[in-house]
């Protein structure tokens, strides 16, 4: 699910869902994608809104480094800058570490309307001429300045969370707020039992996990696991159709058991003939 970042030069988009995100040279651009179709194709069409990188870079033209992988996720480094990205499949968040004193940059294609910070200067709004609202969550205060489309910050060591606020509504904001200081760092898909598969995801920081499941994981989610609420209300779009979110860390997927025959168990529809007589 990572090959465009290991093929070539590594600089073409991937689906991260619910992101498509790109790594060029020493930097990370983060797209929300909208959707294009016609009669023949239907695809998401990337557009940097945000990209992440470091002022202070001593090599702006160093690459990236996969430095390591897993079911549901990777890790990519950017070495020159101290930045590490944690790129987990269904995370509503893109996370970052930096280390030692990093100046952040975050730069957009669009104009910066809004831009505003809570009191502690751990949580900033980010408003955008093409109706998007970003926001951005650090681990410990940081000061972010602003220009019409560029962010940038002194020395920073710590956690940078972004996510996009999909629709205006306070009640979706309270949510990312909420789980905003717990996050993934891996995550595998175990086969324990026939029929079973579980999600695990290894997490850091404090509070409970926010993940996105989509419709087919909502429809196989065990309704025996306790270890998880499902939050119907909270959803993204992407190509798959509706994620919703899912709290917990570990998910368990069951289907019915199939049995095995050499014949159809249902057999084939009567209205279904015209169908598969045209096929043939």
């Amino acid at each position: 699910f990572f090959q465009n970042f290991v093929l070539k030069n590594g600089d073409q988009p991937e689906y991260i869902h619910p992101y498509l995100i790109k790594s060029s040279l020493s930097s990370l651009s983060l797209s929300y994608p909208s959707q294009f179709s016609n009669s023949s194709f239907f695809y998401q069409v990337f557009n940097p809104d945000l990209t992440i990188s470091a002022s202070n870079n001593p090599n702006p033209r160093s690459t990236h480094v996969v430095s390591s992988f897993s079911d549901l996720s990777l890790t990519l480094d950017l070495p020159s800058t101290n930045l590490r990205f944690f790129l987990v499949r269904g995370s509503p968040y893109l996370t970052c570490v930096a280390t030692r004193g990093v100046a952040v940059s975050i730069s957009t294609i669009h104009a910066i309307l809004e831009f505003n910070s809570n009191s502690s200067l751990t949580k900033y709004t980010i408003k955008l001429n093409n109706n998007q609202t970003w926001l951005i969550y650090t681990s410990s205060p940081i000061n972010l300045n602003h220009g019409l489309s560029s962010i940038t910050s002194g020395g920073f060591s710590g956690v940078i969370r972004i996510a996009i606020l999909p629709v205006s509504d306070p009640g979706y904001e309270l949510i990312l707020d909420r789980f905003s200081s717990c996050y993934p760092v891996s995550g595998d898909a175990v086969f324990t039992k026939p029929f079973c598969l579980e999600y695990k995801w290894e997490k850091k920081g404090w509070g409970d996990l926010l993940m996105l499941a989509h419709p087919l994981h909502v429809r196989l989610l065990s309704g025996n696991d306790c270890g998880i609420a499902v939050l119907d209300d909270f959803k993204y779009q992407s190509i798959d159709g509706e994620l919703v979110g899912v709290v917990g860390d570990s998910w368990v997927l069951k289907t019915d058991p199939v049995s095995v025959t050499w014949h159809s168990i249902r057999g084939v529809k009567e209205e279904s003939y015209p169908e598969i007589i045209d096929a043939l």
